[in-house]
């Protein structure tokens, strides 16, 4: 992992919050969450470490698995389930694909942009589901992670992560 950004917990940003009192709250937060994830956005690298609450579930794609390049290990831990694919060639060719962002909840419309992630080495993804405020958030790292916003060229940065609903670049 890049050592320029180093991990930290996506739930640690979300520990202040307190959930939403009401549905519409509820709802205000979840647009909140996943806004920096609605935008036509490539990010490829080499981890992709996820974190989000159940609610989040159908906004996060879930790689394709060739169990003859790839494996796929599941852990339950206190309060979370954490799915994790290792690219076992390591070969660019067999890198994982996952989106995340806005679901199109409306038959026939236009499919909202998304943030998608090629990922080489490993994801990881893990979903609470124990009662804690609301957490949607991503960190790509590795040596080299490079980004595509629309029609931009790809340009390398030392790191991309999103957590708490905000963009964070090093």
């Amino acid at each position: 992992m890049n050592h320029r950004l180093r991990f930290v917990p996506l739930a640690m940003f979300a520990a202040c919050a307190t959930e939403p009192a009401t549905p519409e709250q509820r709802a205000q937060a979840e647009r909140r969450l996943l806004a920096p994830f609605a935008v036509d956005r490539e990010v490829g690298c080499t981890e992709l470490r996820v974190e989000l609450t159940s609610n989040f579930h159908g906004n996060v794609g879930r790689p394709s698995h060739d169990a003859k390049r790839h494996s796929m290990t599941r852990e339950q831990g206190d309060g979370y389930v954490e799915t994790v694919w290792t690219n076992l060639s390591g070969a660019p060719d067999a890198a994982f694909v996952l989106a995340i962002g806005p679901t199109g909840e409306i038959p026939g419309a236009a499919a909202a942009p998304r943030t998608r992630f090629r990922v080489v080495n490993q994801v990881r993804v893990r979903v609470y589901e124990d009662r804690r405020p609301l957490t949607l958030g991503a960190v790509a790292a590795g040596k080299v992670v490079l980004v595509r916003e629309g029609a931009t060229p790809p340009r390398e940065v030392a790191g991309f992560a999103v957590a708490d609903g905000v963009v964070q670049r090093p």
